[in-house]
């Protein structure tokens, strides 16, 4: 039975997510990677220590952190400093330290950028073909997380995050993007913290899932929009380069009875701009 639950990385998505967590009743512990971001979490009521990947573990506890029922990973590569290398040797180190504290499941936030550029509908099923470092790292610790005996583990692999101080009309903002009528792969914050709830409450190990929201409007409609909404200036699109990639979202609906809070992106935009007038 989950009762501790450790959260390597509270920062967009896991302080929020530790919030949730601790209203429902679990008990939160969570890492910050200096010892003076540890007052907030303090504050929160999380369980809080320092813990610094580089790529060695450089921590004032690790013991206590790991002393948990389950260990969520959400510590995604440093796109400007970090190596492929890098970042694989740091979730590795990581992930010893769990095997020797003998955590037994582990939650890995993923990213769906380990498929590449694929077209098409794109689901679990479909090779891994990552072309950038970040997806290259993921793609590799996916598959050391899984191939290990000393725990259940699952894999979550987001689309785009948006939500929060995430806002896609800054994305894009006055730059030149080929491919106007790609569609759009994202998902909100909301869905992925009940997401990572509803994994939890089921108890439900072993599996890679996608998750992105069930519409996927064109890159063009959604950014403009989006730019519009902030006040800020559009993209300029042409067609060269264009994708037609869409993340299916398929099996994560089906295997965890889970609908979408934010299915369309358009929608959300829409109702974020009403609340703005």
């Amino acid at each position: 039975m989950i009762k501790r639950i450790s959260i390597v990385g509270c920062g967009w998505l896991g302080l929020p997510l530790a919030q949730s967590l601790l209203q429902q009743g679990f008990h939160i512990l969570g890492s910050r990677r200096q010892l003076a971001e540890l007052d907030e979490l303090h504050h929160l009521g999380i369980e809080a220590y320092q813990l610094e990947l580089n790529p060695k573990i450089d921590s004032n506890n690790i013991a206590a952190l790991l002393d948990c029922d389950l260990l969520i990973i959400n510590i995604p590569p440093r796109r400007k400093t970090n190596t492929a290398e890098f970042h694989i040797a740091q979730i590795q180190h990581l992930l010893d330290a769990a095997e020797r504290y003998q955590v037994k499941r582990v939650l890995f936030i993923s990213s769906t950028s380990v498929y590449g550029a694929q077209q098409g509908l794109v689901d679990e099923s479909a090779p891994r073909q990552p072309e950038t470092n970040s997806g290259i790292a993921l793609k590799q610790i996916e598959d050391d997380l899984l191939n290990r005996q000393a725990f259940q583990a699952s894999v979550l692999r987001f689309s785009g995050l948006v939500g929060g101080q995430r806002k896609p009309g800054r994305f894009l903002s006055g730059k030149t993007v080929s491919g106007a009528s790609s569609p759009v792969n994202i998902i909100h914050r909301d869905d992925c913290i009940a997401l990572i709830s509803r994994l939890i409450q089921r108890d439900q190990w072993g599996e890679c899932f996608n998750a992105c929201c069930d519409q996927h409007p064109s890159k063009q409609a959604f950014y403009n929009l989006a730019a519009q909404q902030l006040g800020v200036a559009p993209p300029q699109f042409d067609e060269q380069g264009g994708s037609n990639k869409v993340i299916s979202n398929h099996k994560i609906k089906s295997s965890l009875n889970y609908q979408f809070q934010f299915p369309d992106p358009m929608a959300w935009l829409q109702a974020n701009k009403k609340e703005a007038e």
